[in-house]
């Protein structure tokens, strides 16, 4: 997960920023001032800082250029977010060493756009999750597990039930259950490497029955992602599932 400084001395500003950025998977640090921004910058070690150039004290054009001059923090990439925008000014940032801006009131998804063209896309994020079982024990822990944790879970008997709601609204990862009818599985895994938008969906193979290693079998055999033979495996198969299928 990419590391943001945020250096910004108006709360209404840190707010906003912060749960742009943080929504969509970014880790962010808050500094209020240059000084602390420069600290923090050197004991974080950000991917990116995003700098606010109108702060009392330390303005962040003299932040930048103390930052740029420092060996810890020469090569951190920062981006200006300012209502400064003259041209001088501007030239200014870039010469400082600022390699992207953005105008104050921002657009959030220029914003984002800017981020990513820097930093990379974030992890994709696991909010909501589909579990298609029968009356299985196991489905009902994973279930309750996920709901503690905060996610979103649509619980289905079936395949037929569920396909109609995977193309409404579609999920982030799908717990299916190998002990349902073969044609419900079918049905739902044809649905789904058939669908360009679909297709990149995580699926989780369920089974308390099974032996793991026969489970895996399955996962291989049916072109799943993963598999679950017991609720205590789920904070590494989730874990798993984002790592490696999320981008």
């Amino acid at each position: 997960m990419a590391k943001i400084l945020l250096i910004e001395d108006d709360p209404v500003q840190i707010e906003l920023i912060k749960r742009h950025i943080e929504s969509i998977g970014y880790f962010v640090v808050v500094a209020r001032n240059g000084q602390e921004g420069i600290a923090l910058a050197r004991k974080e070690k950000p991917d990116l800082i995003l700098m606010d150039m109108i702060m009392p004290g330390m303005h962040g054009l003299e932040a930048t250029i103390k930052l740029k001059e420092d060996p810890l923090t020469t090569n951190i990439p920062i981006m200006a977010l300012t209502v400064m925008s003259s041209p001088k000014f501007v030239q200014e940032c870039y010469r400082a060493g600022i390699m992207g801006y953005i105008k104050k009131p921002y657009n959030p998804a220029v914003l984002i756009e800017n981020i990513e063209r820097i930093v990379g896309k974030p992890p994709r994020r696991i909010n909501k999750v589909m579990i298609i079982s029968g009356a299985s024990r196991l489905a009902t822990m994973i279930e309750m597990r996920l709901l503690r944790q905060g996610y979103q879970v649509d619980s289905f008997p079936g395949g037929k039930s569920a396909l109609t709601h995977i193309e409404k609204e579609p999920p982030d990862a799908i717990f299916i259950d190998v002990a349902l009818p073969e044609k419900h599985i079918s049905a739902v895994l044809g649905k789904l490497s058939g669908s360009e938008s679909l297709k990149a969906v995580p699926i989780v193979l369920m089974s308390s029955e099974k032996k793991f290693e026969e489970l895996e079998e399955e996962v291989a055999r049916r072109g799943a992602h993963d598999c679950i033979t017991s609720a205590s495996e789920l904070p590494s198969v989730l874990r798993r599932v984002k790592e490696s299928y999320g981008n």
